[in-house]
């Protein structure tokens, strides 16, 4: 089986994913598609915080009109902890309170994130197959283009010259050496004169080898000066083909901003992921169908692109920024929702201490739990965190300023019928 068709299949299957590959191919670049897409996939879901948000004010009011008698059942019941649960219950029936209301939507919002997090898995792991496609493909071409053995055997030949002009006046000058080098390289081009007789000479000599079916026998019968060439022109082809593939990763990778690849982590980590790392793990089994390993086509660009070790900051793929900035903007987005729409809350001052810590918890832990996914998981991925914390924050300041003035007009009203 072919490895393009094998590829063919690996299209994202859950409808998250499918989207952005969609949206992907309308924007100029996968940074701006995941922002439009989370803007768009908050304007879709936001009835569901419209509803959790009005559950919860109704909810809010409801246990503030409440407090008065709560406060006369705790005191009357003081002393009968299992009673006064039983009587503060029959109070929330009777005023149709329902505490878990308000979860609903919530609920329904975190089945939306996990969707939408599988999503960006399979996208990932749909992209990072795809640049590695595109690199196989620049792969075969390479290998097909006779031109490019041609090409190796004159840089071959050119290297060769220029080391034996070095070793007979090692005191020329640049200049003289890249007037001898020039005029060495039209002669190859012109098919004349020393430099021709050199190319040619080495090019018929690394034909022979590669159309020879017993390679090892035939480099064996070779004297060493043969030898050399045959190795000089392998490896003058081994560095363009890895330029190529490099080049080629490069091209497919998508980079936004400060990330040079938005489908690795907005971190310290590697800019090209290794076999282990590679997202889209069933990828790996085909290379063996196609005779060529994963490392052969990314490490070219793993030389080219990834960090040389942990302090070498200039080729870290990102910086952390996007998973610290979401996990601050998720945290004071939270302590400012508390903080400006309080919860009044049922039961005794114990329980009422219990609630408050458990909301506190909640306040950081699940920020820092959604951070850890951002720098786990891909900078694509981060950067949906980040943006939906952002548009999330909006609405509620927006729907903060709202309620404040229907509360304002609320009060108003009551002390005009009071008058």
């Amino acid at each position: 089986m072919d490895i393009l068709t094998t590829l063919a299949v690996a299209l994202p299957s859950n409808l998250i994913g499918k989207w952005l590959v969609q949206l992907s191919q309308l924007l100029p670049s996968f940074g701006v598609t995941v922002i439009v897409f989370t803007i768009i996939l908050k304007l879709i879901t936001s009835p569901l915080d419209i509803w959790q948000k009005i559950s919860q004010r109704k909810q809010s009011k409801a246990m503030a009109r409440l407090q008065p008698k709560l406060a006369k059942l705790q005191k009357q019941y003081a002393n009968q902890p299992q009673l006064l649960r039983q009587k503060q219950a029959e109070l929330q029936k009777e005023e149709k309170l329902h505490p878990l209301a308000s979860c609903i939507p919530l609920i329904v919002t975190m089945v939306i994130f996990f969707v939408v997090f599988a999503g960006f898995r399979q996208l990932v792991a749909y992209q990072n197959e795809v640049i590695m496609e595109n690199v196989y493909n620049a792969y075969v071409e390479f290998n097909e283009n006779a031109d490019n053995v041609d090409s190796a055997v004159k840089d071959y030949v050119i290297s060769a010259e220029r080391k034996s002009i070095l070793d007979s006046d090692a005191d020329i000058s640049e200049d003289s050496l890249n007037s001898s080098l020039n005029q060495f390289a039209s002669q190859i081009d012109a098919q004349s004169g020393a430099g021709w007789d050199k190319y040619s000479s080495a090019r018929t000599l690394y034909g022979d080898y590669m159309d020879s079916s017993e390679k090892n026998g035939f480099m064996n019968n070779l004297p060493i000066e043969q030898k050399g060439v045959i190795r000089g022109v392998a490896s003058a082809y081994q560095t363009a083909l890895n330029a190529r593939l490099a080049d080629a990763y490069e091209e497919h990778m998508e980079s936004f901003l400060w990330i040079k690849n938005v489908f690795m982590s907005d971190t310290g980590t590697n800019v090209v992921p290794t076999a282990q790392q590679f997202v889209g793990g069933k990828i790996q089994a085909h290379w063996d169908v196609s005779g060529v390993s994963y490392d052969t086509l990314a490490g070219p660009a793993q030389e080219r692109l990834n960090k040389k070790s942990f302090w070498d900051v200039k080729n870290w793929n990102g910086y952390f920024v996007l998973p610290i900035i979401s996990v601050v903007l998720s945290v004071l987005t939270t302590w400012f929702t508390q903080k400006m729409s309080p919860q009044n809350m049922m039961g005794s001052a114990d329980q009422q201490k219990s609630q408050q810590k458990t909301m506190k918890m909640v306040t950081y832990m699940m920020p820092l739990i959604m951070g850890i996914f951002a720098i786990v998981y891909s900078a694509a991925f981060a950067l949906y965190y980040f943006m939906s914390n952002a548009v999330s924050t909006l609405f509620n300041i927006a729907y903060i300023i709202i309620t404040k003035q229907l509360d304002k007009r609320e009060a108003a009203k009551s002390l005009i019928s009071v008058k």
